[in-house]
C-alpha cells in the first residue's frame, strides 16, 4: 500500500485561506467547513460529524464521553489493529478479547449476547471493528445497545467509503470512528472523524477533545487535546474535492482483482473485500484455503512482490495484550494464519495486478 495524498496544487488554495484567516487550530473555519461537507457526504444532519486529530484519540475520547465505569470490560475482537484495545485502556476500561464470524471477519450481535453471559465481570462497552473497511449493519448494533444497555462504539478505521456508500452501514446512534491516516483510502496524513446522531454524546466528545471546555469558558470534564488542525483540514478538503475521481480509479483496480480471483481461484479464496465492488478500501486482504500466509508471503518475496499480515496474529498474541482475558479464538487464529495482504494502491496498474495473480496461481498450485 503506497499512500498518495492530494498534490500541493490542490491544497494551496486552502493554505492561502489559512494565511488570510490566521486561524490555525481550535475548530477553525476550515475544520468546520470540512465537518459540514462530511455531514452532507454521509447524508447526516448538522452536528453529527466531528473531526479529531487521529483515529485512536477519537476512539478514546468517545469511550470517555460514554461515561462508563472505570475498570469495567470493553469487549474487543482480537482480530483488529492494536489501536482498538489501546483506546479502551486509555479510557479506563479493560479489554476482553472475543472471536469473530468466519465469513464477515467481524463480531456479530447475536453471538456477543451469548458471550457476555460468560464474561467474569461487568461489560459496559463493545467495540465493533469493521474488518479492513467492510460495511457493518449499524442498525443491528443500535438495536443491540438499546436491548442490552451496553454501549457500542464502531471502529470503522478503514470504512470511509463503505460507511458512506452501503445503506446498511449508514451511521446511526452508536458512534462510528473513521480514520483518515495516510494509509487509508481517504487520507489526509493524520486525522479522523466521529459520526453519531446522538447530539448529547457528540457535544461531550467535542468538549473532551478540547481539554474539557464547554461553551462557557469553564471545564466540566477533564479532557485532552485531540482537535484537528486547520492544516489537516486543508488536506481533507482537497481530498474531498478529488474523491469522486479517486474512487473511480480504486474501483476499477478492485474490480480487476475480483474478476481475476474468481477466474483463477474460485471458492479457494475468500474475503469480505471480494464480495462487492460497491465500496473500496486501501488494502486487499484475502485468505487462501489450506495455505499459510507466511508461506505465500515468502514465495511472493522471491518474485519481487511484497505481501503483508496487516493485523499480524491478533492482538492477544502481542506481549502488551497477552495478560488480558479472552475467550477461545479459533476463527481469529485461523485468519491470523491464512490472511495475506496483497499489493494494492491507487497507482497500481492492471499489468501489476496480473503479475501478482500469475505468481499467486503458481504458488497455490505447487
Amino acid at each position: 500500500m503506497r499512500p498518495l495524498l492530494p498534490e500541493a496544487q490542490y491544497i494551496l488554495p486552502y493554505l492561502e485561506t489559512i494565511d488570510k484567516n490566521r486561524w490555525y487550530s481550535n475548530f477553525g473555519p476550515l475544520a468546520v467547513e470540512f465537518e459540514r461537507r462530511l455531514e452532507k457526504f454521509f447524508d447526516m444532519g448538522q452536528g453529527t460529524v466531528l473531526t479529531v486529530a487521529n483515529g485512536t484519540s477519537g476512539l478514546s475520547a468517545t469511550l470517555r464521553a460514554l461515561d462508563l465505569p472505570k475498570g469495567s470490560f470493553c469487549l474487543v475482537p482480537s482480530w483488529t489493529f492494536m489501536a482498538s484495545p489501546a483506546a479502551a485502556i486509555a479510557s479506563g476500561l479493560v479489554p476482553y478479547f472475543i472471536d469473530i464470524d468466519k465469513d464477515s471477519w467481524a463480531i456479530e450481535p447475536e453471538s456477543v449476547k451469548e458471550w457476555i453471559k460468560k464474561v467474569p465481570g461487568m461489560v459496559s462497552a463493545v467495540m465493533v471493528v469493521s474488518p479492513f473497511g467492510a460495511p457493518l449493519d449499524t442498525a443491528k448494533w443500535d438495536e443491540f445497545s438499546s436491548e442490552t444497555g451496553i454501549k457500542v462504539l464502531i471502529d470503522a478505521a478503514a470504512g470511509f467509503d463503505s460507511f458512506s456508500t452501503v445503506p446498511k452501514a449508514k451511521p446511526g446512534k452508536c458512534p462510528v470512528m473513521i480514520s483518515m491516516h495516510a494509509t487509508k483510502v481517504f487520507g489526509l496524513g493524520e486525522g479522523g472523524i466521529i459520526i453519531s446522531s446522538d447530539a448529547g454524546l457528540m457535544q461531550r466528545v467535542r468538549e473532551l477533545i478540547n481539554f474539557g471546555f464547554s461553551g462557557a469558558r469553564e471545564i466540566r470534564l477533564p479532557g485532552t487535546n485531540a482537535k484537528m488542525s486547520e492544516y489537516a483540514a486543508a488536506v481533507g478538503l482537497a481530498a474531498l474535492d478529488l474523491w469522486s475521481h479517486k474512487k473511480a480509479v480504486w474501483t476499477r483496480l478492485k474490480l480487476h482483482y475480483i474478476e481475476s480471483f474468481r477466474e483463477c481461484f474460485g471458492r479457494d479464496v475468500s474475503s469480505p473485500w471480494l464480495l462487492s465492488d460497491e465500496w473500496v478500501s486501501s488494502v486487499c486482504n484475502v485468505s487462501f484455503t489450506g495455505l499459510m500466509a507466511k508461506d505465500i508471503i515468502a514465495a511472493l518475496k522471491g518474485k519481487g512482490i511484497e505481501g503483508k499480515q496487516w493485523w499480524t496474529r491478533g492482538c492477544h498474541n502481542h506481549p502488551a495484550y497477552a495478560k488480558f482475558l479472552r475467550m477461545e479464538l479459533p476463527v481469529t487464529e485461523m485468519l491470523a494464519d491464512t490472511v495475506v495482504g496483497l499489493p494494492f494502491s491507487i497507482d497500481l496498474s492492471r499489468t501489476d495486478i496480473d503479475y501478482v495473480i500469475e505468481h499467486l496461481r503458481n504458488i497455490t498450485r505447487t
